[in-house]
């Protein structure tokens, strides 16, 4: 139910808005200052959403592939193709898909049969259909598998696109070991590349992945969500369930802001500065945010401002001068002043 209230606000909230704005946009959607080496400027810009909330998603499917996923693996073949048919529209896509066994700690695993990824992040539907076909339910034997392991590695050396939103559908039924990768370590790696998970466990909270409480603390500490009792589904329900995750995902954003700037010499930080602050940000609203931009170096800087999820163009051109700011420039002079001064004063003082 409270999904289901929570949806219906966002859309009716979408539809409000979506009279107002079409598409989705950073204004300015450019900037150009030329600045001196130490000086800070301030750019006031305004961020608005697409009328569908995110329209540029990295999504990447992880399973648990030993013997006892056999249920959800099928299930996952069969309606791969409801599921990926049934995305929310109006976004571009990129599609991964990896697989997990055993944690690298156990007897005979490696970090490569441990994790591997049968699909790379890419644009087509079809293989991530191709890498899920070829997900199997072998092996195992004992509780613990690698679900810290695996997801740290998604994180780590998944090709993310740059602004994108990121989501991790991950399928699983047993608990984690922590002997090659904590859940802090996870979940840590998880933050740091901006990267939603949506769980589905197959068995009640408290129980399979969610053991201990890891897959709460996981799906909770990534701004995602987790769905138990996931085996009890129909074939038709666990289509609909995972749809329906994928899009309150993609419906609202939090904003996170980030750059393409490359070099360090210049730095930028961000501040949502709206009254409405800038999480769970619908389709088609708008916000407000200042980007700091403070010159470390002399160069010439082109770079993009985005949000994680929203595709929208900027570009912002900065000039830094090998001259320091006259600020800068005073206080050195000041400062040489006094050095001469006191020079001054000690010459006296031994004459006298």
């Amino acid at each position: 139910m409270r999904r289901l209230l929570a949806a219906s606000a966002a859309t009716l909230t979408a539809l409000s808005f979506a009279s107002v704005v079409q598409a989705q946009s950073i204004t300015p959607s450019s900037f150009s200052a030329t600045m001196g080496i130490g000086s800070s400027v301030t750019v006031h810009k305004t961020i608005t959403l697409g009328p569908s909330g995110a329209n540029l998603v990295d999504l990447f499917f992880l399973a648990d592939n030993t013997g006892s996923m056999g249920g959800i693996i099928t299930n996952a073949k069969n309606g791969a193709a409801a599921i990926l048919g049934g995305l929310p529209a109006g976004i571009s896509y990129n599609f991964g898909v990896g697989q997990y066994f055993g944690d690298p700690s156990e007897f005979g695993e490696t970090p490569a049969s441990a994790y591997h990824t049968s699909d790379p992040l890419g644009p087509s539907s079809a293989a991530a259909q191709a890498g899920i076909n070829t997900w199997i339910a072998s092996g195992g034997g004992d509780t613990p598998e690698a679900n810290f392991f695996a997801l740290q590695q998604v994180a780590n050396t998944t090709s993310w696109r740059a602004g994108s939103q990121r989501l991790v559908v991950w399928f699983g039924d047993a608990t984690s070991h922590t002997e090659t990768t904590t859940q802090a370590q996870a979940l840590a790696a998880l933050q740091a590349k901006g990267v939603q998970v949506l769980g589905f466990n197959s068995l009640g909270a408290g129980g399979g992945i969610d053991g201990g409480g890891q897959a709460s603390a996981i799906t909770s500490g990534t701004g995602g969500s987790l769905t138990n009792n996931f085996s009890s589904l129909t074939p038709a329900q666990f289509n609909a369930a995972v749809n329906s995750e994928i899009s309150t995902a993609t419906s609202t954003l939090d904003l996170t802001f980030g750059s393409t700037l490359a070099s360090s010499g210049l730095s930028l930080s961000f501040v949502c500065t709206d009254a409405l602050g800038c999480n769970h940000v619908g389709g088609g609203e708008s916000r407000t945010f200042d980007l700091v931009i403070t010159a470390n170096s002399a160069g010439v800087y082109d770079f993009s401002t985005f949000a994680n999820g929203v595709a929208a163009s900027e570009l912002d051109h900065i000039v830094v001068s090998a001259t320091p700011e006259p600020g800068t420039l005073g206080l050195m002079g000041t400062g040489l002043m006094g050095l001469v001064g006191f020079v001054r004063r000690k010459r006296n003082q031994q004459l006298v």
